[in-house]
């Protein structure tokens, strides 16, 4: 069983108001996709890895790649105007390529840019055993909208994060199926959820895969790390 991977990074950074991509943005002397990068190679678990990116983007994200011999497996293509549209084209992609129905393929959020080389190994053996995995942290706090009064049984409701994993017969199908509903989830749980019967297995995902949304996340990003005494 193979695992492949799906990075989407074809995202606009609106709330993070910075010129260029914020995965572009220097965090301690280099771009922040190249640490999701480097952790992901140096995890050794994943056969290929598929780069979807806005056209703004390519000619810095394909030096970015090309400077480093160790991204060769690394392919970038153009995402969608959406994350579910990204989704799509990178999974079409993977079964015009014809990966085996039963590998693995995992969809991650470049905008997380730190995450945890022990965790992506549990992840990925996780999947290999219950065809599916999903990190997920706890909730802090959950209070209703219309009443403003905390939730029931807080220790219920946990916060998702990627990669999510999930078997490629049941992505593909998935994904064909909202397709021909016009149809678009949040996220890849969602659209799983909707169309199959698998149930995501969840793992304790960590505060360093935070997704970084906004210009003040790098410091939360930098305390994690420097409290943490965190190598990256």
């Amino acid at each position: 069983m193979k695992v492949h991977l799906i990075l989407l990074a074809a995202g606009l950074s609106k709330r993070f108001k910075s010129k260029q991509n914020k995965i572009l943005v220097d965090f301690n002397g280099k771009p922040l996709i190249l640490y999701l990068l480097q952790t992901l190679i140096n995890s050794g678990m994943f056969e290929t890895i598929t780069l979807t990116i806005k056209n703004q983007d390519k000619e810095a994200l394909l030096k970015l790649i090309s400077d480093d011999d160790s991204f060769s497996s690394v392919q970038v293509i153009e995402g969608g105007k959406t994350r579910h549209q990204s989704e799509e084209r990178a999974l079409q992609q993977l079964e015009e390529k014809g990966i085996d129905a039963e590998d693995l393929i995992s969809i991650h959020d470049v905008a997380r840019s730190f995450l945890d080389k022990e965790l992506i190994i549990k992840l990925i053996n996780v999947a290999k055993e219950y065809k599916s995995s999903v990190p997920a942290i706890k909730s802090r706090i959950i209070v209703d909208r219309a009443s403003s009064l905390l939730l029931p049984d807080q220790g219920m409701y946990y916060l998702m994060q990627t990669p999510q994993t999930f078997l490629a017969k049941d992505l593909f199908s998935s994904y064909s199926k909202a397709n021909d509903d016009q149809w678009a989830g949040v996220d890849t749980v969602e659209c799983i959820s909707k169309y199959t019967n698998t149930k995501a297995k969840i793992v304790e995902g960590t505060d360093l895969n935070m997704k970084i949304t906004f210009p003040e996340d790098l410091k939360k990003i930098k305390r994690i790390i420097n409290n943490n005494d965190i190598k990256i």
